[in-house]
């Protein structure tokens, strides 16, 4: 039985999908994020520094079970007070990348620490959206130049979702 009908073919004009993941790092070599402070360490080694006073940027931080960092990625660079994050893409970046948990970060160009009242709706839609597709939200963390605040610290990442 044809499910298509006699006019269908494939087009060259469509895209072709490939859902590819591949890593050269051996598990050993991977850093593990056991607590805020480690992640802020490292977010600071992949922070371009120059511009963390000029532009705001949003960067994810993918783990496996063990919270060894598979890897990181920037989702989106802004202006000197905000930018576009899709949670959608954080949610296929860590699906296809087999994470079971993240850490998202920003940074205040202003140099203020306090999440904003759009930090905190942002952390609770991707908290949600993530537990939905079985996966966990570590952290939040927001840095600056010589400081960073932390959702999970603060108590008030748990207390979203």
């Amino acid at each position: 039985m044809n499910l298509f009908s006699e006019d269908w073919h494939v087009s060259p004009h469509l895209a072709e999908v490939k859902v590819q993941y591949r890593s050269e790092v051996a598990d050993r070599s991977r850093p593990q994020l056991c607590s805020p402070e480690d992640a802020y360490r490292y977010l600071r080694e992949i922070w371009n520094m120059d511009a963390i006073e000029i532009q705001e940027e949003f960067y994810v931080l993918l783990l496996n079970n063990s919270r060894k960092c598979l890897g990181w990625t920037k989702i989106s660079m802004g202006g000197k007070t905000s930018t576009i994050v899709d949670p959608p893409q954080i949610i296929a970046i860590a699906l296809l990348t087999n994470a079971s948990s993240i850490i998202i970060s920003h940074n205040h160009p202003s140099g203020k620490l306090k999440p904003s009242t759009a930090d905190i709706n942002l952390t609770k839609r991707i908290g949600q959206a993530l537990k939905i597709m079985g996966l966990k939200l570590d952290d939040h963390i927001i840095i600056t130049r010589d400081d960073y605040y932390s959702f999970n610290n603060e108590g008030q990442l748990h207390s979203l979702f």
